[in-house]
């Protein structure tokens, strides 16, 4: 009866369309203003781009989950009982969009997890679901810039195993990226994008002020 209902609803939709389609044919205008771009269940989805004449400041930043939520991390890392105070109160007051990325430790090892977090993050499946939340975040992307939003760059926390940027945690901190960092690098390389990836410290808030700073100048 579900899937009944399922197929009934996208003929309705479906007439729907073809009817808009032909008021736009005998008024003689364009049918869509845009370009075709297909959502997480692989569907064509028509964009549309209104003028977003209203309070919005067209600029946004994405950050690591942890900055708002530090009672994501592993035991004995948070830093503070919830977020660190300095960086939404900075984004909020420079009127900046804080776009959080999702916790892909959370979402690989659990909030119990424990050990070499990079090493079970490097496994083919955990890669894998690193690699969808990386595209999801290029597909955001994608949308505030076709829209004329200013992307400022992507605050990572540096040592961490998964969203290190200078640095990363495998038995000791190692130069280089943590395993989302990495995915991440890799979908802006392959959409040709050059996106500041910030790096700091959790616990070195001015760092991390300087350097939103310098992203909105």
């Amino acid at each position: 009866m579900r899937i009944l209902d399922h197929l009934n609803r996208r003929k309705f939709l479906a007439g729907i369309s073809c009817l808009t389609g032909a008021a736009a044919w005998l008024r003689n205008e364009p049918l869509f203003a845009g370009r075709f771009e297909k959502n997480k269940s692989d569907e064509r989805l028509t964009e549309r781009f209104p003028s977003f004449q209203d309070a919005r400041s067209k600029k946004v930043i994405f950050v690591a989950h942890c900055f708002l939520n530090q009672n994501a991390r592993c035991n004995g890392s948070a830093e503070t009982p919830s977020a660190i105070p300095a960086i939404p109160e900075l984004l909020i007051h420079r009127k900046i969009g804080i776009i959080q990325m999702p916790c892909p430790e959370l979402g690989c090892l659990g909030l119990g997890r424990e050990g070499l977090i990079y090493d079970q993050l490097s496994t083919h499946g955990n890669r894998r679901y690193l690699r969808l939340l990386a595209q999801d975040v290029m597909y955001q992307t994608r949308q505030y810039l076709r829209h004329g939003f200013r992307v400022l760059g992507i605050l990572g926390i540096d040592c961490s195993p998964s969203c290190g940027v200078n640095c990363y945690a495998d038995n000791g901190a190692k130069p280089g990226k943590g395993a989302f960092m990495e995915e991440l690098s890799d979908e802006l390389k392959n959409e040709g994008l050059e996106m500041p990836l910030i790096g700091v410290a959790d616990a070195e808030t001015g760092k991390a002020v300087e350097s939103i700073i310098k992203l909105d100048s």
